[in-house]
């Protein structure tokens, strides 16, 4: 390293600002000299909002509620510092203190401004801006909008032609916002049940949900997009009917429109839009299902048992057998994909129960039953 920084044992001492300096390291093995690493010092210039690990723009809170932020610190061209704790005061102000109020943490010694963490309290309905920044002679600042009072979920959705989803409104309780109805701007592209919220998406277009009450207005953009195609992947396990899981062996159900726009994760749809058929139909049955909580679609395969197998007629080799499972768009059968797995059939022992051997009887006759040829 050069003058402007300097090693100090395992920490090194930086220099002057604007300083680049490259630490070499020797392979004594070898005797190699190379670049092991680079330093850039520079000086802190601005901050950030930072909330779990990432900055937002946008907070959403109920009356009362509180959430706490950290502040980032940053040169001149937005480069965090992982380090710089309270190098510099930081002056937050919001331009509603009657709808939000602003708590920095005590420092140790009692005063406040140096601390990397504050707290945003909601105090009435409104939205507010906050603004957070350091003496510099950039004068950068960083804010944040924050909107107390009730909204509506899900928002800004993007959803394909079939589905189904449940609005609602969060951040207010029900007797203070009162009873309201749901409207949509296009019944043709998205219906809504005036009274419970429950939304069908018709056809592809825009329209606007919105939900009236006595003391409030609120309203979020669908985008309702066309199926063009359905992709269905197979487990990556060997399917069988020998202690198959009890929940079945779920194929993965993706819908996408033409510009391949997926819903894998897009929004917490309350149905599946596609129906499910498995061939051979005599191995077992399949039904959709959304996963509501992950967010994701699959068709569910549960396979009939050995012994619900053994009078139907087939011919497999060595008891394996191929199966298709294919998913096809409830608004648009045309609309299919499908995924083929191995299926290997099982077999069970017809006699329950245990086997009694004594030294004098010391075996016995074991009936399986199952359509495989090997056992």
């Amino acid at each position: 390293m050069q003058n402007a920084n300097a090693i100090d044992g395992s920490k090194i001492r930086t220099g002057e600002s604007n300083a680049i300096d490259c630490i070499q390291a020797k392979d004594h093995s070898t005797g190699r000299t190379e670049i092991a690493s680079c330093l850039r010092v520079a000086e802190v210039a601005q901050v950030r909002v930072a909330a779990s690990e990432s900055s937002i723009q946008t907070a959403y809170l109920s009356v009362n509620d509180k959430v706490e932020l950290d502040v980032k610190y940053a040169d001149e061209l937005g480069y965090t510092f992982s380090e710089a704790l309270g190098v510099a005061p930081v002056k937050i102000e919001t331009n509603y203190p009657d709808v939000l109020s602003i708590v920095m943490p005590r420092d140790v010694n009692g005063t406040y401004g140096t601390h990397q963490r504050f707290v945003l309290q909601a105090r009435s309905h409104g939205t507010a801006l906050v603004r957070l920044h350091i003496n510099h002679p950039s004068r950068k600042s960083d804010f944040i909008m924050v909107s107390v009072g009730a909204r509506m979920y899900p928002r800004d959705v993007v959803i394909h032609s079939g589905q189904h989803l449940n609005f609602t409104i969060i951040g207010d309780r029900m007797d203070a916002r009162g009873p309201g109805q749901w409207l949509s701007t296009n019944e043709k592209v998205m219906h809504v049940n005036q009274i419970t919220g429950e939304a069908h998406a018709r056809g592809e277009g825009i329209a606007e949900v919105i939900f009236k009450g006595p003391n409030l207005k609120l309203r979020t953009t669908v985008n309702v997009l066309k199926v063009n195609q359905i992709v269905v992947d197979a487990p990556a396990e060997i399917l069988t009917n020998a202690a198959a899981p009890p929940d079945g062996y779920k194929f993965s159900v993706k819908l996408s429109d033409s510009a391949g726009h997926s819903t894998e994760s897009s929004v917490n749809q309350i149905n599946a839009p596609f129906d499910c058929k498995v061939e051979p139909s005599f191995v077992g049955f399949v039904e959709p299902w959304s996963d509501r909580a992950g967010k994701k679609s699959y068709c569910v395969f549960h396979p009939y048992s050995p012994a619900q197998l053994l009078p139907v007629k087939s011919n497999p080799k060595d008891g394996i057998l191929h199966i298709s499972v294919c998913a096809n768009l409830k608004e648009d059968s045309m609309v299919t994909g499908s995924a083929h797995a191995l299926f290997v059939k099982g077999f069970y022992i017809k006699e329950p129960g245990m086997l009694n051997l004594t030294p004098s009887c010391n075996h016995s006759i074991i009936t399986i039953g199952g359509n495989t040829a090997r056992c």
